[in-house]
């Protein structure tokens, strides 16, 4: 079923108008995109007034071209909302929800009113989202401040402890003070900072994976486990071996970029308030036709336009089609993909995570001073799990005003009470090796006049790398954010 849209007085061209929008045709100032640090800058994204492409566009039905985006994602949504204000889009997800990551849920505390909790997209923040934060203002979308902090759990040694809550969290358990082995992490944590920061003034690190550099330094294997592996795990959504494997500088570059390179000059994190559905339906209802449980099976091109073939069979023909889902998945849809896509969006693979909303707080640390927001478990000092666990306490991030703790728990459902089990899901999140940050390089080759790309995976694999790739695909078929 298409999304449900109010009824709105129409424009002269016919078109619905949509509280907020511009008239058809109309263009805003472009916003300046910025890629991710160390790429090449997208100046040819960022121009002032009318695109070229479009300068005499009028406000006819014959000339607002009809764009079908395949993905309901962050990266689809934004793209879909640009290009709504020159075409005409259909947006086919699916799911039988719109969002992707943006995932909110309706819980009913015994007492007090329903709460919305988030379990995919939960933070951003006022220094590196900026396209994000852009489209929530645009859509009138409120957020607050949320408290990041992180604590990691080690049921080999016994080890809990939390950073960035001060010293109560580095030494929420007193015998820390007698431990030789953590102190010596706590001092590896500026050399560690130091040494990253020199990788990036230079290229002396440039081949090497995070575990190449680490062993490079000679950092204990005691700091591997308990900070580094799961600093990165947790941020990633990947298993610690995966974690090792990620490129350093590219991983070195994003710290930086977030004030993790330093104990001091982190971002102010925020949350949305209302859950991440507030945004994602705002802009489900600017769009022409939204079509949710409606998975499309191919994608075929033609004679200058693309045809999009849904699972049930139906056909449709639009002008271009942007192509927002994983690149695996992408590939699967195209009828004939070329060489270059072939090789590109193959060169990307994801991890699975197993992820559950509940309210046991056995899965929190027990020592009250390292309950943190993000709450890493290791099940051993020598034997990481196959699977990154961490749970994120949702009652902190939120601001949640309940008396059950919420908590959102990836890979570690055997460890969770059945009875206190609120939802389960399955999220996907890319993984950066040498092979598919290469292939980054690469992306913005594939589009045509016809199909254009957009996801997370063109960017480090947040909600801003989705939203900004999505901004990049609507200025990729002519139309300015």
């Amino acid at each position: 079923m298409p999304w449900a849209r109010p009824t709105t007085p129409a424009h002269s061209c016919g078109k619905r108008k949509v509280p907020g929008r511009l008239p058809c045709g109309t263009f805003l100032v472009r916003w300046p995109i910025r890629s991710v640090p160390g790429a090449e800058s997208r100046t040819d994204a960022v121009l002032d007034g009318r695109h070229p492409r479009l300068d005499r566009l009028e406000e006819d039905e014959a000339v607002r071209r009809q764009i079908a985006v395949v993905g309901g994602g962050v990266a689809g949504l934004t793209a879909a909302y640009v290009l709504q204000r020159a075409c005409d889009v259909t947006l086919y997800e699916a799911e039988d929800r719109l969002g992707g990551h943006a995932h909110t849920h309706s819980v009913a505390p015994a007492a007090g009113t329903v709460l919305r909790v988030d379990s995919g997209f939960i933070v951003h923040n006022d220094r590196t989202y900026p396209l994000l934060l852009r489209l929530f203002r645009e859509l009138g979308v409120s957020t607050q401040d949320a408290e990041m902090s992180m604590s990691v759990r080690c049921d080999g040694c016994g080890l809990q402890y939390a950073g960035a809550r001060g010293a109560v969290g580095l030494f929420a358990q007193p015998r820390s003070l007698l431990r030789g082995r953590y102190l010596r992490m706590l001092g590896q944590v500026p050399a560690f900072h130091r040494a990253a920061r020199a990788a990036l003034a230079s290229d002396r690190a440039a081949a090497l994976t995070l575990g190449e550099f680490l062993a490079a330094g000679r950092f204990t294997p005691y700091f591997v486990n308990h900070f580094m592996i799961p600093l990165v795990s947790a941020v990633w959504s990947c298993d610690p071996e995966t974690a090792l494997q990620y490129p350093a500088v590219y991983l070195f570059r994003f710290l930086e970029h977030h004030g993790m390179l330093s104990v001091r000059g982190a971002p102010q994190w925020k949350t949305v308030r209302g859950g991440s559905v507030e945004y994602v339906t705002r802009v489900a209802k600017q769009l022409t036709a939204v079509h949710t449980a409606t998975p499309v099976r191919t994608v075929r091109r033609a004679s200058g336009r693309a045809e999009v073939i849904t699972g049930d069979g139906e056909e449709r023909t639009y002008d271009a089609v942007v192509i927002a889902v994983h690149p695996d998945q992408a590939l699967r849809l195209l009828a004939d993909p070329t060489a270059r896509e072939s090789r590109v969006l193959g060169a990307f693979r994801y991890a699975r995570n197993h992820t559950v909303l509940h309210t046991d707080a056995a899965l929190l640390p027990s020592a009250r001073g390292a309950r943190a927001s993000w709450n890493y478990l290791l099940p051993s000092c020598q034997s990481p799990a196959d699977a990154v666990q961490v749970s994120y306490d949702m009652n902190r991030l939120q601001r949640l005003e309940a008396t059950d703790p919420y908590v959102v728990t990836l890979n570690a459902a055997s460890r969770i009470d059945p009875g206190l089990v609120l939802a389960r899901m399955t999220y996907e999140h890319p993984v950066y090796d040498r092979e598919s940050v290469a292939a980054q390089r690469h992306l913005p080759q594939l589009n045509t006049a016809v199909t254009v790309y957009a996801g997370a995976y063109h960017g480090w694999g947040f909600h801003e790398d989705g939203c900004r790739s999505g901004v990049l695909a609507a200025a990729a078929l002519g139309v300015a954010w």
